[in-house]
């Protein structure tokens, strides 16, 4: 709660005749009005008033000290040390305000604030004595409208300048009302312990999230090696399938190419016969394969046909 300001009721030194106040002797000392001491304290300041008149003399704010007053006539106060605004809990009047997250929180925060004096007059006229409360409501409106502007981390990890902002805002409040804003506080920020809760589960959430991503990301990973490994084991089975063939194809093309030569040597070899013996194309047939009958076994028999006549060799005794 707020320091608040006290009415006192004195006479003051703005109405004291002059033959009062100066230095005749006393036997030329002409009669004066009655008196009275007024007392402002030194953590105040004041406005003389005269109720019999119904005047308030604002030309003059008075500091602290002893005046000389009229019977009658007092001071309207107003304090000129700090005044402070204390919002905790141990007096109820924490204050609830809502981020920019949208989440519920509870601030202590004290505020130190100093009325002007050359703007008391001004207070008089707006507030008379009952400037606290609305001061006190400003703040609470300087601080809501603040609050919102920033995440619930922030005021943990940030406080300075969160702190700064909430200063500027209230400053923004007051100063128009002749007030110096010395100092802000902010003090324990709670939070709900279903907002706590909710903080918990949401970083489990997350905590659970990225770990089954970063399981998928292994998995596809894994399934990336097995098709790497696939295409590697496919080509290099293609490679040796090409090779295996042209291994073959090799290999079968040298056999025709000798089996071509061996033939193209007993064609040369049978046509030099032919030649050299004078045969006709029957009697060197008859000729080769009575060799071949020569290399057949003692079992064997073999037919051989020309057309329509056949020549037949038997079983040799």
């Amino acid at each position: 709660m707020a320091t608040c300001a006290k009415l006192s009721y004195a006479c003051s030194p703005s109405h004291i005749p002059p033959a009062t106040i100066t230095n005749k002797p006393s036997h030329a000392r002409s009669p004066s009005p009655p008196s009275f001491l007024s007392v402002i304290e030194p953590t105040e300041a004041g406005m003389y008033y005269n109720p019999n008149t119904k005047r308030l003399f604002r030309s003059e704010v008075y500091s602290s000290g002893r005046h000389l007053v009229c019977p009658g006539c007092y001071f309207f106060k107003y304090p000129t040390n700090l005044i402070t605004f204390a919002f905790v809990g141990n007096q109820g009047s924490s204050l609830n305000c809502w981020t920019k997250d949208k989440q519920e929180i509870t601030l202590e925060i004290f505020v130190q604030i100093k009325i002007q004096q050359e703007n008391i007059p001004t207070i008089f006229d707006k507030y008379m004595h009952d400037y606290t409360p609305i001061w006190n409501q400003k703040i609470q409106m300087a601080m809501k409208q603040t609050t919102k502007s920033y995440e619930t981390s922030q005021f943990f990890e940030e406080r300075s300048i969160v702190t700064a902002a909430i200063k500027s805002m209230i400053e923004s409040y007051l100063v128009p009302e002749g007030v110096e804003v010395q100092s802000v506080h902010v003090g324990q920020v709670t939070i709900p312990p279903r907002f706590e809760e909710a903080i918990t589960t949401k970083v489990v959430t997350q905590q659970n999230a990225a770990t089954v991503l970063m399981q998928r990301n292994v998995t596809i990973i894994e399934s990336r090696t097995d098709i790497v490994n696939m295409r590697a084991d496919s080509d290099a089975a293609i490679i040796v399938g090409k090779a295996t063939a042209e291994a073959a194809l090799i290999e079968e093309t040298a056999n025709a190419g000798g089996v071509r030569i061996v033939r193209q040597a007993e064609a040369g070899s049978l046509d030099d016969i032919r030649s050299d013996l004078g045969f006709s194309v029957d009697e060197l047939l008859t000729f080769k394969f009575e060799r071949e009958v020569r290399k057949l076994g003692w079992k064997d028999s073999v037919v051989v046909g020309f057309e329509d006549e056949y020549l037949s060799t038997k079983e040799r005794t």
